[in-house]
């Protein structure tokens, strides 16, 4: 299960949504804020799960 993350746009805190869209260059893994709907990460399902592995920092 997804953490919950705060959103850049809304500043929210939520769950995201993922789903699998089919684009021209493949399939793509993209996450929107729960709450405003807004793009929070897409990337090529081909490159795997790598944002677990991506250190975040507070401002």
């Amino acid at each position: 299960m997804d953490k919950e993350v705060k959103c850049p746009w809304c500043l929210e805190k939520a769950v995201p949504k993922m789903q699998i869209l089919k684009k021209e260059n493949g399939l793509v893994k993209e996450r929107r804020c729960s709450k405003c709907g807004k793009v929070l990460a897409a990337y090529l399902d081909r490159e795997g799960d790598f944002l677990k592995a991506i250190r975040k920092f507070e401002n």
